[in-house]
């Protein structure tokens, strides 16, 4: 029997976002009292303000207490909820999955879920794969292709699946040039803060680019306030000056790049072996003797024989009797941005031509650089390009895979769990949006867009999809357009939505289920995503049980398999056998880390340059490309209609300024996170309200003089695609000519003291 007052302090780890930080949770006589860092772990770290509102979030009064079944019919002001139990919730559920499946095909249910990004979603989004594809469906709604994707996924085309920007790291601490890109670790990422202070303790420099002066900005040797939507020009120009002045790290473009390998003027196509030979080989590139100026085939993989040339345009005879003018990669890059030099660029991306030169030099030979971004770049029409032109950028900068660069860190080993194998091929293929986007979100990552399944309800188009099984994400106010969402969403034959909070979304549910938060789940980590801690492994421990009548998403997860007869993929609903499964391969168990409540660190090895190994025949590993080597110039984008180098296309908003619209629309307007708020999280939470009470936008002091917008003045906000109201904050933080605001305000709090907010 515990003593009276008896206080446990319960370590674990956060997971409200992909900082993963390090917590000690407080409990006293079965209450949970207190957050606190745990700055005994690897990845230890200060606490945001929503970190530390845990009980505030556990305790909440707004929260979801036990399932609920609506009995009025949807759209009608008073839902008619009504209490059922867990059995009858998940009876009703499996009996309605199974009669659409029958009737329609398992591809008529969707599954939802919300980005892991910015939510605990990342320590369940697998297993829900695993259940939407155990079930037969290869509809999942995600939210990647408004975020993050052309960071985390289409630098494949780059890098190789191997490299991605989401496997590495930047080695802040040992860099000597820092670039932070459309990122603010002030309100984001306190793990990512904490390194880069240690960076720039050791001497390294910072260069930010971001519209804002946020507090990194304020850190900077160099800051480069980049009109918004012009990112990929201005990548586009900072390639211009690193190729113009000799920049470049000359071995590594020649030795794993593809800059030397040649490209047909008449098809656009890479010049392949069997182009110029019939004894030549189809998979070998062609690159040019710098000596004799006579091509030679290149084994992907391989030690060249010869000096190739990088800058080269030539005419061949082809095998056919025809000839060709090729040129290589080098030269076309460099054609291309001749058209960019940073004095033509700076009307435009509004950043002087001598600043580019600066920040190029200084990330350029301040050796070793590293490079972060995030959705800042992403939210744009021009982002996959803009993605590209960054990635080829740093790859010319020759700092990948090295001490103080972008690094891949050793990470324990665990088993794939999200069921893919279940998925039938060609059922996959059935995929909304595949046939129109096989390189984007839809075929890398098996992501469906919202918008493609709204389509599908309001037109059975290319089928119908009757039924939407939803983990949180409130599809309707984080994927736009909201009013066709909601008419999408209402004219379901049958919706569930598993959440803490009653959203939007949850109201127009057919069943709703209360989710634990993951103060009160279990779950185990695998890699803490930050240098030092990327080898450690963790169980995090329930602080306490479930509030009222919730289930933690796993416990829905596996015991909605069962009752849909899929018990024997997920481990007959026992969720500790689950997670022994996923680590199995780190030689680690559930137990092991009970034993262990701070985690176990592996004594992994930390390798550089890691493509430099061979493998059994004597070949390279090289980058997970087709060629082997970083892909400047991209084969498969050519081959599906789009630019094969990053070419920059205006955005819409710049077409607007010429137009009526421009007349009507003048300002630009970016969207922007709060620290205190995850997307469309924490607005019920009594201290985060408090602080934030009411949503705001942002506008250059001089800009508000003009208007006569005055501080805390409710003004609207609008767009060719609707209006808000909000509360002006003027201030120099944002241009002339821009405003910035937050997305996710739904939930009402008009006095963050009241009884209803908390």
């Amino acid at each position: 029997m515990k003593e009276q007052n008896s206080e446990e302090r319960i370590r674990g780890y956060c997971s409200q976002c992909t900082c993963y930080c390090p917590t000690v949770a407080y409990v006293k006589n079965g209450t949970f009292t207190e957050a606190k860092p745990d700055e005994e772990h690897p990845n230890a770290c200060e606490l945001c303000p929503r970190g530390l509102a845990g009980p505030e979030l556990v305790y909440n009064r707004q929260r979801l207490r036990y399932p609920m079944r609506r009995t009025s019919p949807k759209g009608d002001p008073n839902p008619g909820w009504e209490r059922i139990s867990w059995d009858e919730a998940l009876a009703t559920i499996t009996k309605r999955l199974n009669e659409i499946k029958a009737q329609f095909g398992s591809e008529a249910v969707a599954f939802a879920r919300c980005g892991p990004g910015g939510s605990p979603m990342s320590e369940t989004f697998h297993w829900i794969k695993r259940l939407a594809y155990a079930f037969g469906t290869p509809n999942i709604v995600e939210t990647t292709h408004i975020c993050n994707w052309h960071k985390d996924q289409c630098s494949r085309y780059t890098f190789g699946m191997e490299y991605l920007p989401q496997q590495t790291l930047p080695d802040f601490e040992h860099a000597g040039c820092i670039l932070i890109w459309g990122n603010n670790p002030h309100a984001t990422r306190y793990a990512q803060l904490r390194d880069i202070k240690r960076g720039l303790e050791q001497g390294a420099k910072l260069v930010v680019i971001d519209p804002r002066k946020i507090p990194i900005a304020g850190m900077a040797n160099l800051w480069l306030p980049v009109q918004p939507g012009t990112d990929g020009l201005l990548a586009l120009s900072m390639i211009h000056v690193i190729i113009e002045e000799d920049l470049y790290d000359y071995e590594f473009v020649r030795d794993w790049t593809t800059a030397p390998f040649l490209v047909r003027g008449d098809t656009g196509n890479f010049l392949k072996g069997s182009d110029l030979k019939d004894e030549g080989a189809p998979l070998n590139y062609v690159m040019v003797n710098s000596s004799s100026k006579k091509p030679e085939q290149y084994i992907p993989g391989s030690t060249p024989f010869v000096e190739p040339a990088l800058d080269i345009e030539l005419t061949l005879k082809l095998v056919t009797g025809e000839k060709v003018k090729c040129k290589t990669v080098s030269r076309l890059l460099r054609e291309l941005v001749s058209e960019y030099p940073p004095h033509r660029t700076e009307t435009s991306t509004w950043i002087p031509a001598d600043k580019v030169k600066d920040a190029v030099r200084m990330f350029a030979t301040a050796k070793p650089a590293c490079w972060y971004s995030y959705n800042g770049l992403e939210q744009s029409t021009n982002a996959s390009q803009t993605n590209r032109a960054i990635s080829i950028f740093y790859a010319l900068t020759g700092n990948y895979d090295t001490h103080g660069g972008n690094l891949l860190f050793p990470a324990p080993s665990v088993n794939r769990i999200d069921g893919l194998e279940f998925l039938n091929p060609k059922i996959a293929r059935r995929r909304l949006g595949f046939q129109e986007r096989p390189l984007g979100p839809v075929g890398t990552v098996g992501a469906v867009q919202a918008y493609e399944v709204y389509k599908s309800i309001l037109t059975g188009k290319p089928y119908p999809v009757k039924a939407l099984i939803g983990f949180g994400g409130n599809v309707i106010t984080s994927s736009a357009p909201s009013m066709v969402a909601k008419d999408a969403i209402s004219k379901l034959d049958f919706h569930v939505q598993c959440e803490l909070f009653l959203t939007p979304t949850a109201e127009l549910a057919d069943i709703v289920l209360p989710a634990a938060s993951f103060w009160e789940s279990l779950s185990v980590r695998a890699n803490f995503r930050s240098p030092g801690a990327t080898t450690h492994v963790q169980l995090r421990e329930p602080v306490i049980p479930p509030q009222h009548d919730s289930w933690p998403d796993m416990k829905v997860i596996f015991e909605m398999a069962k009752r849909l007869g899929l018990g024997d993929k997920f481990w007959d609903g026992n969720i500790e056998s689950a997670f022994n499964y996923m680590i199995a391969p780190s030689n680690i168990t559930v137990e092991q880390l009970r034993r262990n409540p701070g985690g176990i660190s592996l004594n992994l090895p930390l390798e550089y340059k890691k493509y430099e190994k061979k493998d059994r025949s004597g070949k390279f590993l090289g980058f997970d490309t087709p060629s082997k080597r970083v892909e400047l110039y991209s084969q498969i984008f050519k081959e599906h209609g789009y630019d094969p180098l990053p070419a920059w296309k205006e955005p819409p908003t710049f077409r607007f300024a010429q137009t009526n619209l421009g007349e009507k629309y003048p300002l630009i307007l970016i969207n922007t996170k709060l620290l205190h708020y995850s997307h469309g999280q924490h607005r019920a939470i009594p201290s985060l309200r408090k602080a934030v009470p009411y949503p705001f936008v942002e506008i250059n002091h001089t800009k508000a003089s003009e208007l006569g917008i005055e501080a805390g003045e409710w003004v609207i906000l609008e767009s060719p695609y609707g209006s808000v109201t909000l509360q002006a904050k003027p201030t120099d933080t944002v241009p002339y000519g821009v405003v910035s605001t937050q997305h996710g305000w739904w939930q009402e709090c008009q006095d963050p003291s009241a009884a209803h907010c908390r």
